[in-house]
């Protein structure tokens, strides 16, 4: 019946957003994202008895909270890259910060229950080398980060793939030092396929990100130096790359607040961590 239901809720949802029903098609993207989060858990479900919804329960609404900030600060970075803009009806500036935020907060959940399922659809073991860390790579790769923020202002057209990878390389050495879940740490573990499945449910669900965006208003487009060529929807094809990296830094960014602000239970009971 949950899966009857969310179905049912996304495609109306799909259909208001792309026919520009006045008010409500401008008001879309939060219910249609709440209904592919609860399809997503559905299939999960469905496919093997067992979902992100169903596991953390009431603390599943933490995804949503902590899912702001972290996408308010991809908007920084794009503010001095200028890679996606916005079409959208002239509003106050409240206006666009509220119903903004309520919207980013859909981006979180959606990723992590997407990582969820593909993470037992790609179950299988592969046998790849253990790759360790030192103390000097964890510097390294923090200093990376670092470095790459700081240029990127002086050289955004040239530095713009970095928004993708740098909050990664400061983010996860951080939790591996801590002793938290980091990919870091699954790389010295070889659990190769578990990090696989991170990057293709990332890409899965920016395929429906691009997807419905595409006939929908408010929408995005986008702006890409160099590679801003054979578009899927208003995507270029090479910048799908990019979706790859934005799993593991929602991943490492999850771990990270769940671990620090002590949801050790949530992140047991997640089983993505």
């Amino acid at each position: 019946m949950f899966a009857v239901f969310s179905f049912v809720w996304t495609a109306l949802w799909w259909a208001l957003a792309w026919t520009h029903v006045p008010i409500l098609s401008e008001y879309s993207f939060f219910p249609l994202w709440v209904g592919f989060i609860c399809s997503v858990n559905a299939v999960s479900s469905f496919l093997f008895k067992d979902s992100l919804l169903q596991r953390m329960r009431w603390s599943f609404l933490w995804l949503f909270i902590i899912s702001m900030p972290l996408w308010w600060f991809f908007e920084y970075l794009n503010a001095i890259v200028q890679n996606w803009h916005y079409l959208d009806r002239p509003v106050s500036e409240l206006h666009f910060i509220l119903e903004s935020s309520v919207d980013f907060s859909t981006v979180v959940p959606a990723v992590l229950s997407s990582i969820f399922l593909f993470e037992r659809l790609l179950s299988k073991k592969w046998r790849f080398k253990k790759v360790h860390t030192t103390k000097f790579g964890l510097w390294l790769l923090v200093a990376v980060g670092i470095i790459s923020f700081v240029v990127m202002p002086f050289f955004p057209n040239q530095t713009f793939p970095l928004v993708w990878i740098a909050p990664l390389l400061i983010i996860d050495p951080i939790n591996y030092a801590l002793g938290f879940p980091s990919i870091l740490q699954k790389m010295r573990e070889a659990q190769w396929s578990q990090i696989a499945a991170i990057a293709v449910a990332t890409l899965f669900t920016g395929f429906w990100w691009e997807m419905w965006n595409f006939f929908s208003f408010p929408k995005w487009f986008y702006v890409i130096p160099y590679v801003g060529f054979w578009k899927i929807f208003e995507m270029p094809l090479l910048g799908y790359g990019g979706y790859l990296f934005f799993g593991l830094i929602i991943w490492s960014f999850s771990s990270l607040v769940f671990s620090t602000l002590g949801g050790s239970a949530a992140i047991k009971e997640s089983a993505i961590f």
